[in-house]
């Protein structure tokens, strides 16, 4: 018995013998590189278990503290220039010491404002988290290299990571 596929080149029926599978190889009709998957019946199908409810409250719990932690930075710190560029219009406004920033929140915001094309709200958004500095930088790069990135509902992972870039960049 021989593997089917279809040349993603010239779409020309290809058979190739049962133990190319999982190779690579190139098509006899245009010399594209083709995958040649395995089997269905050479796949071993894994049981993955389902998280437990402990091992679910576990992880919401650390999900949590991470968001309080993040939450709470406040500007004190030092990390924020003095005098922080507002709204992009050269309005200078300094830091209130002891100021928190809610970088989740206002990430979120950003994340919803872009999915429904409100850009004022989305700049405005990035002018509050403009006067946390680099910790909101950090933030936004600490949840683009996350495996579980915020779910905003109607907005694909992809492009989800494409407002985060913009959003990195504006920072």
């Amino acid at each position: 018995m021989s593997i089917e596929i279809h040349c993603p080149g010239c779409a020309k029926l290809i058979r190739a013998p049962d133990n190319a599978g999982g190779r690579h190889g190139k098509c006899p009709y245009c010399a594209r590189k083709v995958y040649i998957p395995t089997p269905s019946s050479e796949v071993e199908i894994l049981d993955i278990a389902e998280p437990t409810e402990e091992e679910r409250r576990q992880e919401e719990q650390l999900r949590r503290e991470s968001t309080s932690y993040v939450a709470g930075v406040s500007l004190a710190d030092g990390d924020v220039p003095s005098d922080t560029d507002v709204g992009g219009e050269g309005v200078r406004r300094p830091e209130t010491p002891g100021e928190v920033i809610d970088l989740p929140g206002l990430v979120d915001t950003f994340l919803c404002a872009m999915r429904d094309a409100k850009l004022d709200e989305a700049d405005n958004a990035v002018a509050a988290l403009k006067r946390a500095g680099n910790k909101a930088k950090d933030y936004v790069t600490g949840v683009m290299l996350d495996e579980m990135p915020p779910q905003i509902d109607g907005v694909p992972e992809p492009v989800l990571k494409g407002f985060l870039k913009t959003l990195s960049a504006k920072l």
